[in-house]
């Protein structure tokens, strides 16, 4: 974050006048355990009870640029060897923090051409190699988010407003991460190297942006070998959302991830041991997530007020309870055991599916030593066929053998009988929520991947459906063509899922203006059933369209599959349902009796639902009536006031609304 240089050093306690040296007996709370659990020097120094707490240091401020250069051409270092010293002394290891930062920079650098602000920034990078030429991990980029990197005046973080010195923007938007990166690797060929940021675990633009920028600077050849969430701002976030969002971003970018920053600034214990433990066992227990840095430990000397864990000498609740957690939970899942074993890498397999159909991954694991073959098998749903791989692997060989030499992702592709490509990209979720995104707009709620499903819980409902919703863009869809929606669902109770396709901005045009066969609104029970609809593509051709499942307005959780969308021979329509003539009905009401008549004879079997006016499920039923032209359905236990009904009778679907007079 944008943290201003502390000095205010507090090794001792002032207790009647006397200065007491804190010492604590206990060893580091994560000695022994998979992943490290680390913290900061305090005031430009390391703590004497530093050990007896963290196995990993970073320095707050001792190794930005302008705290050792903060006169052209006269570095010192000597706080900065301190840590590095410690470190070594301690056998733990540590983190260099920052090399590119667009604060704390020195400021003499601002008056220079950018062959002389080049010069410079390779000037630095050369001496820092020369000084630490072992340290394990390098935070290379700092803070570089920018909404839109061609317009400084843009939403951004603090990137270096020195950029043209490392290549500009450049095809990826971002060319001067890359350049910092490829330098880094140059002269740390062995280092974890970091991009590093903030609110990427708290806001949907910052979520969706370090998914897709980490992607791209990989593809231009940035060697990132991890990624930096500092989480300074999960203050009150779920355990449940936490998580969601975790598993979105390790699906997208598939590389080790450090929460590096975490502090939670409440001067109540009660309130931030909650937040503790909301937190740090999602983190702990992510598989993708190889260790965790505090931000600061002592109360009244960390950059955030409140977040100290040590007050007046005494361990605040969080970190009494956080040494008992991490004693009863030594061995977290963690995909990469040897990320700071000399070096060392395991690698990760994504295999994701695009269309219906499975693949088998022999043996299955949650990453592979080098060189380990991994066995892939795709087999087909009934009514597709296999089509190929592609991504890291190519060709239509089945069985497929890869060799995990790098971290790869490749996708199995089913096509339908007659040859349609899906184009819903990891519809079966095999790849956990990879391509897909969870917005949360209003209300409350979390998405996540569990047992191969797509859950949605809603905690707290939003103003509308799409306040709460999974969906997948990118979609393209051409004009006057014909498609099929399909997917599984069902929910805790019964309730209502809204699909919508569509624009994923302004306007936020809908295209589902001409539906055959099936409804875009789907009732769910506890059972799982296979929904579908068909539409016509009536609007301009377009290529983001968006795949979107909607369930803001009602609280049971909902659980989705098997998701396709995928073209269809116009043949294959049937008629529109909303361009079939209205079925006029008529409602009456005698006590708790409501009987509905159709002016035509009909089916003498239909399902009966009715909703309050948020659309929640009050009752449903389904109805075998002795008369084809009448159906009823009791509404005892409802209470008085407005509601939609809606009728299905398997020719007509009718909705009307209704009075409900209570009983």
């Amino acid at each position: 974050m944008g943290k201003k240089l502390k000095r205010n050093f507090i090794p001792f306690i002032v207790l009647n006048g006397m200065l007491l040296l804190n010492t604590y007996s206990h060893a580091q709370i994560a000695n022994g355990a998979g992943k490290f659990l680390g913290n900061i020097t305090t005031g430009f120094q390391v703590r004497s009870d530093f050990i007896t707490y963290w196995n990993q240091i970073t320095g707050e401020n001792e190794h930005k640029w302008a705290s050792i250069e903060g006169t052209r051409d006269r570095m010192n270092w000597s706080s900065a060897d301190a840590i590095a010293n410690y470190a070594k002394e301690k056998n733990i290891p540590w983190k260099f923090h920052t090399l590119i930062w667009g604060s704390q920079y020195p400021s003499w650098m601002n008056g220079l051409s950018a062959s002389e602000q080049r010069e410079e920034i390779i000037e630095w990078f050369d001496a820092a190699a020369k000084r630490y030429p072992d340290v394990q991990m390098i935070d290379v980029v700092n803070e570089a988010y920018m909404s839109d990197p061609n317009n400084w005046n843009a939403g951004k973080h603090a990137p270096i407003p020195f950029r043209e010195a490392l290549g500009g923007t450049g095809p990826t938007g971002f060319e001067w991460i890359v350049t910092s990166f490829k330098m880094a690797r140059e002269r740390w060929p062995n280092a974890i190297l970091i991009y590093n940021d903030y609110n990427t675990l708290e806001w949907p633009n910052e979520i969706n942006w370090i998914k897709q920028i980490i992607q791209k600077l990989a593809a231009a050849g940035a060697p990132i070998d991890a990624v930096g969430f500092q989480a300074h701002g999960l203050k009150g976030t779920s355990a449940a959302t936490l998580k969601s969002r975790l598993d979105d971003i390790y699906n997208a970018i598939k590389l080790p991830m450090l929460i590096s920053e975490y502090d939670i600034g409440e001067t109540n214990d009660q309130a931030q041991l909650d937040n503790y433990k909301a937190h740090i066992p999602v983190m702990w227990n992510h598989p993708g997530v190889a260790g965790i840095t505090i931000w600061g430990y002592i109360y009244g000397s960390t950059w955030v007020e409140g977040t100290g864990l040590i007050r007046n000498g005494q361990e605040r609740p969080a970190l009494v309870w956080l040494k008992e957690f991490i004693k009863d939970n030594p061995d977290p899942p963690n995909d990469y055991p040897n990320l700071l074993n000399g070096g060392g890498r395991n690698y990760r397999l994504n295999v994701i599916t695009r269309g219906r159909g499975t693949v088998n991954i022999s043996p299955e694991e949650s990453s592979y030593e080098k060189d380990t073959e991994v066995t892939l098998t795709a087999s087909a749903a009934e009514g597709w066929i296999f089509d190929g791989w592609s991504g890291d692997a190519s060709g239509k060989q089945n069985p497929l053998t890869v060799s995990m030499n790098s971290m790869k992702t490749v996708t199995a592709s089913f096509l339908t009988e007659d040859g349609k490509q899906d184009l819903v990209l990891n519809g079966t979720f095999s790849s956990g929520s990879d391509s897909w995104t969870f917005n949360n707009w209003s209300g409350s709620g979390s998405g996540a991947v569990v047992n191969g499903e797509y859950s949605i819980t809603v905690s707290k409902t939003g103003d509308n459906y799409y306040d709460i919703q999974v969906v997948q863009p990118g979609i393209l869809l051409e004009k006057d063509k014909a498609y099929r929606v399909l997917f599984d669902a069902y929910a805790s109770d019964p309730r209502t899922l809204k699909v919508n396709v569509g624009m994923p901005e302004e306007p936020w045009t809908g295209f589902l203006t001409n539906v055959f066969r099936g409804e875009s609104e789907v009732n769910l029970t506890t059972t799982k059933h296979t929904f579908s609809f068909d539409f016509v593509m009536e609007k301009t051709t377009y290529d983001d369209s968006r795949i979107e499942f909607s369930v803001g307005l009602n609280t049971p959780t909902v659980y989705i599959d098997n998701v396709s969308l995928y073209e269809i021979e116009p043949s294959a329509v049937l008629e529109p349902v909303h361009k079939k003539k209205r079925e006029k009905i008529k409602i009456q009401q005698k006590g708790t009796l409501l009987t509905i008549a159709f002016d035509s004879a009909n089916k003498s079997s239909a399902s009966i639902n009715i909703f309050d006016l948020r659309g929640n499920l009050i009752r449903f039923a389904e109805i075998k009536s002795h008369s084809v032209r009448n159906y009823s359905i009791n509404t005892a236990g409802i209470s008085k006031g407005f509601y939609i009904i809606k009728i299905d009778n398997g020719i007509n679907v009718i909705k009307s609304s209704i009075v409900l007079t209570g009983n």
